[in-house]
């Protein structure tokens, strides 16, 4: 099964249509396994909840492409006044978009409970890395006869952070984990491919990082590094989801999607949390923020006592959050014996 086409995205129906999708209470399954038709159910919730964040991405698309198209109109015209002023319009609209969409997966806690998501897990497995399927499926008449590994429905096969990966240029390891990621890109809708490597190809075309880090205006790199946060605080939650949900009910060693359950999440977790420290020593913020208090303001471009108090606490949570998931990660590598060097 896809993530899209058959288990979340194209598998729901409104109950009031003229109501929309703000409305969780509205929204409603086509198909589902283990009780999911019925809306209070923690299928349902599982998959609405997915549903109820996708629905909030309106702005987080028009943000995304205004980001770039500022900064290309910067690098072609030269004109990084109004490049400026139009890369701040676009990445607040980006805020706008995370701050809902995150609060809406905030309520995946009370929409499906952990203690029930083994119950409906068993049928969203892949064929990929499982234990189950040690040579594949086939599928007769279909492929030239030949074993096929898909990669099950995943979550991760959602574009709304992959989108700000392109867009902001969170650098990867190279290693297996960050090929997984990539292969997940063939998972999703043939619109959501083009449009998503449309804005990876546009963004590292125009080096969009380097504009938003060394433009000069310490009000742009506060707004880039809060929209990094939050692909941090999204990873970060998806990880204690995986870690409540998962870890500590299960020893299967495999997410639904084939990848490693304790090492492939952290895996992008501190790629972007290690770019936060980068983008904050490069663009000149973590010397202000060492010197602990504000030193003031006021010049167009500088940083305000706002600004300073936020981008502080920003950091100070994501350099502390780095050292825990690296002791988590050792934890749990270290009771289910797995190394987490071998990735």
């Amino acid at each position: 099964m896809s993530y899209a086409a058959s288990y979340a995205l194209y598998n729901y129906y409104l109950v009031d249509p003229s109501k929309g999708h703000d409305d969780y209470s509205n929204l409603r399954l086509i198909r589902a396994f283990e009780k999911g038709l019925d809306p209070k159910s923690s299928e349902a919730g599982f998959i609405l909840t997915h549903i109820h964040m996708v629905a909030q991405t309106g702005k987080l698309i028009e943000g995304a492409a205004n980001v770039v198209q500022a900064v290309s109109a910067a690098r072609n015209e030269q004109n990084d006044e109004n490049a400026i002023a139009d890369a701040k319009v676009g990445l607040q609209s980006i805020l706008q978009a995370m701050t809902i969409i995150e609060a809406n997966m905030e309520k995946m806690w009370a929409n499906s409970l952990p203690k029930d998501y083994m119950t409906y897990r068993t049928f969203i497995y892949g064929i990929t890395n499982q234990s189950m399927f040690p040579d594949g499926v086939i599928y007769e008449g279909q492929y030239d006869d030949k074993p096929q590994f898909f990669r099950g429905e995943s979550g991760a096969n959602d574009s709304i952070i992959p989108l700000l990966d392109h867009l902001c240029q969170i650098p990867m390891p190279e290693n297996p984990l960050t090929k997984i990621l990539v292969e997940f890109r063939q998972y999703r809708p043939k619109p959501h491919r083009e449009f998503l490597t449309n804005i990876r190809e546009k963004a590292a075309g125009v080096q969009v990082r380097d504009f938003l880090t060394h433009s000069g205006d310490f009000g742009v790199v506060v707004l880039y590094l809060r929209v990094l946060d939050h692909v941090r605080s999204f990873r970060w939650r998806h990880w204690q989801f995986t870690r409540e949900y998962i870890i500590k009910r299960t020893s299967h060693p495999v997410a639904t999607g084939g990848s490693p359950i304790i090492t492939w999440l952290p895996n992008q977790l501190s790629a972007v949390m290690q770019l936060m420290e980068d983008v904050c020593k490069g663009s000149g913020l973590w010397a202000v923020l060492a010197e602990g208090v504000w030193s003031g303001g006021g010049a167009e471009g500088s940083l305000t006592k706002k600004e300073f108090d936020l981008i502080k606490d920003i950091m100070d949570n994501a350099v502390d959050q780095k050292r825990k998931l690296a002791k988590e990660v050792a934890k749990y590598c270290q009771d289910r014996g797995v190394d987490a060097t071998a990735i």
